[in-house]
């Protein structure tokens, strides 16, 4: 069986697109926990529709909003499955992602599988696909999955925008005893991290796999919504990925990573102000204090540390130039840079 962890909070307008692709699967011994987080809009009573007239759905009701890590945490927990899977409940699967999934598992007796995903935009479908044919890593090889899990090594540099394509929580099949034995993986709240929960989980999940499957195949459909709150701008965002950085630092040392993933973390520090530039420039403060927030950004020292190490020859020319102008310093020029991709990914919507 495999269970299905759906955190549910505000979501009327989605979930019912989101719990007609599960229960529409080819595959059927499902467990369904949607896990409600206090929502103010219709999404309880939606829910309690699917669960009236499915007995594979379940209902999970918070008594206070506690955010998506800790939906997580509590659909985990009281989950029956030999087999994990997550999703958010704004997107949907393909409608034989689960037996897919699963006949790959048994066909290489793996702990794990996953596979890519399509980024649904308001007026257009976009397939990231950034594995071309199945792979398959043996316990041997692992470690080096698990440093793409962390961060981008050498010619992987070249992509920055294939750095969190991998560490998703959702696109994958879990193994639910790798998950809960032992000291049970549990997801941060991004209350604490800001972001990039997922990656955190998966750097200590795929350090206990054995075998992992990844297929080119785009099951998930992932929504793009630029009003998310993740990419809102807050002003303590810089802050909290910091701790975030500092826990996957304590995560590399703990499972004695070395010193790979050591610089992987470095080079995720660098590219990362990528995004923290894109939503500085999303607030709604005049160009001055989105300047100032740039210049900022580009002199914290975790910031500026992480870009001095950088190496600049591994990317094509334009992200060259971006990330060029953010180890000097050149704050003109990050904020032209930064101006010029936020319009490329207007465009894409």
């Amino acid at each position: 069986m495999i269970s299905i962890i759906i955190p549910a909070y505000n979501c009327e307008q989605y979930i019912e697109q989101c719990l007609d692709s599960i229960l529409a699967q080819s595959y059927h011994d499902l467990q369904v926990i949607c896990v409600e987080d206090c929502s103010t809009d219709g999404t309880l009573e939606l829910i309690e529709q699917y669960v009236a007239k499915d007995a594979r759905v379940k209902l999970i009701r918070h008594t206070h909003n506690q955010g998506m890590s800790a939906s997580r945490n509590d659909g985990i927990a009281i989950s029956e499955g030999e087999w994990l899977m997550l999703l958010d409940s704004d997107d949907w699967i393909d409608r034989d992602t689960c037996q897919q999934a699963l006949e790959a598992a048994r066909r290489h007796q793996a702990d794990t599988v996953a596979w890519c995903y399509t980024r649904e935009f308001m007026n257009k479908s976009l397939p990231k696909v950034f594995v071309t044919e199945e792979q398959v890593w043996e316990e041997k090889d692992i470690h080096q999955l698990n440093l793409r899990m962390i961060g981008p090594l050498g010619a992987e540099l070249g992509r920055p925008d294939l750095m969190d394509a991998w560490v998703t929580a959702w696109g994958k099949l879990y193994s639910r005893k790798l998950v809960v034995e032992g000291a049970p993986l549990q997801y941060v709240d991004t209350k604490m991290i800001g972001t990039a929960e997922d990656a955190l989980f998966n750097i200590e999940y795929f350090a206990r796999a054995k075998k992992v499957v990844w297929l080119p195949q785009p099951f998930n459909h992932y929504r793009k919504d630029m009003l998310s709150s993740s990419n809102r701008h807050r002003k303590d965002l810089p802050d909290k990925c910091d701790l975030l950085y500092e826990m996957m630092g304590q995560c590399v040392e703990k499972l004695q990573l070395g010193d790979d993933a050591r610089k992987a973390l470095q080079n995720r520090i660098a590219l990362s102000v990528l995004g923290l530039g894109i939503i500085a420039m999303r607030g709604k403060g005049r160009w001055m204090e989105k300047y100032k927030s740039l210049y900022q950004l580009l002199r914290r020292d975790r910031q500026r540390q992480a870009l001095a190490q950088l190496e600049l020859h591994h990317f094509p020319v334009h992200w060259r130039l971006f990330y060029f102008s953010a180890k000097h310093r050149l704050t003109p020029l990050f904020m032209a840079m930064q101006l010029a991709i936020g319009r490329i990914i207007n465009k894409d919507q």
